[in-house]
């Protein structure tokens, strides 16, 4: 069991009593590192500019991007402004900083010691078209610090619009420049792409229905010129037996077998009487009006034909090409072995075309594949190209709102006051000393609150009720005199 008194909350006066140097020597030791900090701390005197951001009055599809940020968006690109070496040089410069220490000190000293911050929100303000933010600035100074301030927002203020104005000029620039480029690989491109399909012309995939189509057609017209072909070699056949049958015969129509073909028209007409005549006396006597005409026909007829048979050859041919039914007869000859000559010729020209509008259709795949490459190329550079366009129209639209102060713009709201009440980097003077009275009670009465604990004497009797023991006596405090 341990032998540490009991602490009985009757004893808490006592305890204060005996304990009272080790709780007041903290207090004192905190309260005078305190004032020791409070001299010795340097002292700081923060101001802020309130800063008024007029939202774009016009079209949100007009105004870029860029401009349609939140408020925390806003305080991070302000802040990296703020803090950039051309707002930062100029601050230093036009307060003569850079006379009081180096330039690269000067800025440092203003950068660390500025900032942009939101005001805190107010559900019951409405929201208008103006933002405010806050310029922060600390200094050492009260007057250089509302200075530095003042001048950090109008600094701000030009370089944030020129900022703007140079960004969107820049882009413009550079927009315009990347679609000159952009033009003139798109014209190479498409140079390549017509001489090769020019190379190709016939043959490109976008020809194949028409050239199957093409070959169709030219199947069709074949079938209908071998029709004709085949009529007119018929038609020929038969002119050329007619043709035959009026030649001179050389041999006499008793030869013949009865047959008129091979005979001249003379033997011919011999044959035919003959038949006839022999048919007339099957019905009627030799003395017949027509018999006698028949015989007497036949009579001169015999007579012509055994004339035509003696007659030299060339005179019967002469006589021949005289008859205009055999001149007729050749000269239909002579104009069907012309529409014949013509027909093959239309239909040799027919296959040619079959051929070659099959061969496209065959080649057009290979043709195809080689100009995959080069079309794809082509309307990649053609969606880029519109692409571009379409942002370099956005940025000269930019360019023209931030020119004529179409976006937004900031304007100085109330400018920094030069401030009373100094801080240093614990907080404030009264802060500084209400932290190191709490700290000063705390560390006091952990110490006594510690010392008692660990304090092993009996100071009075009720500390004896632990203990299980009588108490006989108590010897009352002794003072000295």
């Amino acid at each position: 069991m341990d032998n540490a008194p009991a602490f009985h909350p009757l004893d808490h006066i006592s305890v204060l009593r005996r304990r009272m140097w080790w709780l007041i020597a903290p207090l004192v030791l905190a309260v005078l590192i305190g004032i020791t900090l409070i001299l010795v701390l340097p002292r700081m005197y923060g101001t802020t500019a309130t800063l008024g951001i007029s939202l774009p009055s016009m079209n949100g599809q007009v105004v870029s991007d860029a401009q349609r940020l939140t408020a925390q968006e806003r305080v991070r690109s302000f802040n990296q402004l703020l803090l950039s070496p051309v707002v930062l040089e100029r601050v230093a410069k036009a307060e003569g900083l850079d006379k009081k220490w180096s330039l690269g000190e000067a800025m440092g000293i203003i950068g660390a010691n500025a900032s942009v911050t939101l005001p805190a929100p107010d559900p019951n303000v409405p929201q208008g078209n103006v933002e405010i933010f806050y310029l922060n600035t600390r200094n050492e100074d009260p007057e250089l610090a509302a200075r530095i301030a003042n001048r950090l927002a109008e600094v701000f203020i030009d370089e944030s619009a020129k900022k703007r104005t140079v960004r969107a000029e820049d882009t413009a620039t550079f927009l315009t420049e990347r679609l000159k480029e952009s033009r003139v690989r798109l014209g190479e491109l498409e140079s390549q792409l017509r001489v090769a399909k020019e190379a190709h012309m016939g043959s490109l995939p976008e020809q194949t229905s028409s050239n199957v189509a093409m070959a169709t057609a030219s199947q069709q017209q074949l079938a209908a010129i071998s029709n004709a072909i085949r009529y007119e070699q018929d038609r020929l056949l038969i002119l050329e037996r007619d043709i035959t049958g009026s030649k001179p015969m050389v041999t006499d129509p008793a030869d013949s077998g009865g047959s008129i073909q091979g005979l001249s028209p003379a033997a011919a007409r011999v044959l035919t009487l003959e038949k006839e005549l022999a048919a007339r006396r099957l019905s009627v006597t030799d003395k017949h009006p027509d018999v006698v005409n028949l015989q007497l026909e036949l009579t001169r007829a015999r007579a012509d034909a055994a004339e035509e048979g003696t007659a030299p050859a060339e005179q019967r041919e002469a006589r021949l090409r005289a008859d205009p039914v055999y001149v007729q007869l050749n000269k239909e000859r002579e104009q069907i072995k012309l529409n014949i000559a013509s027909l093959q010729r239309q239909q040799q020209g027919y296959n040619d075309q079959i051929g070659r509008y099959m061969s496209r259709v065959d080649t057009a795949p290979r043709v195809e594949q080689q100009l995959a490459q080069l079309q794809r190329e082509t309307d990649l550079e053609r969606q880029r190209y519109a692409q571009m366009m379409q942002r370099l129209n956005d940025a000269q639209i930019t360019e023209r709102v931030e020119q004529s102060r179409g976006s937004e713009h900031f304007t100085i709201v109330a400018r920094a006051p030069v401030p009373e009440e100094s801080t240093t980097p614990l907080g404030t003077i009264p802060r500084v000393l209400v932290l190191t009275l709490l700290l000063g009670v705390c560390l006091g009465g952990a110490a006594a609150i510690g010392r008692e604990y660990l304090d092993r004497s009996i100071h009075d009797a009720r500390a004896l009720n632990d203990l299980d023991v009588p108490v006989l006596g108590e010897i009352p405090r002794i003072s000295h005199v």
